[in-house]
């Protein structure tokens, strides 16, 4: 008998082995557990404006709503300041190259800048509307 089958048997031996030994660990986290979970906190008020009453769950739903728009507008702002700032770098990358002229290069900075101040100021109306409601 050579030792090659040898070693794969104890290879094996040694991996059913390591396999049954994660059984209890298994058994003992798949056990249902009965902690007291932490409640949420409601952010801020509802859409319309109203704090927000324990067991509300309208309630909730709407200021989770409300957060979840404030959130979604800060979202599209910064991917719309990572566009602009993308495509300067890469209308620089045109110029270095000689594809692009100067003037070009800046007319594209000149609307990235206007158009990033246009979503600031609109996002900001937005929060400030959500806000009074």
């Amino acid at each position: 008998m050579s030792p090659r089958p040898l070693i794969n048997k104890v290879r094996a031996a040694r991996s059913k082995l390591s396999h049954w030994a994660l059984v209890p660990g298994v058994v003992l986290m798949s056990n249902p557990v009965f902690a007291a979970l932490p409640t949420m906190p409601t952010p801020g008020t509802d859409m319309k404006g109203n704090a927000v009453a324990a067991g509300d769950w309208m309630g909730s739903m709407s200021a989770w709503f409300k957060a979840g728009l404030a959130i979604l507008g800060l979202v599209i702002l910064a991917f719309m300041f990572f566009k602009v700032v993308g495509g300067a770098v890469t209308k620089w990358g045109e110029y270095t190259k000689g594809r692009a002229d100067i003037a070009d290069l800046k007319e594209y900075l000149i609307m990235g800048i206007i158009i990033v101040g246009f979503a600031i100021l609109m996002v900001t109306y937005a929060f400030q509307v959500i806000g009074e409601t």
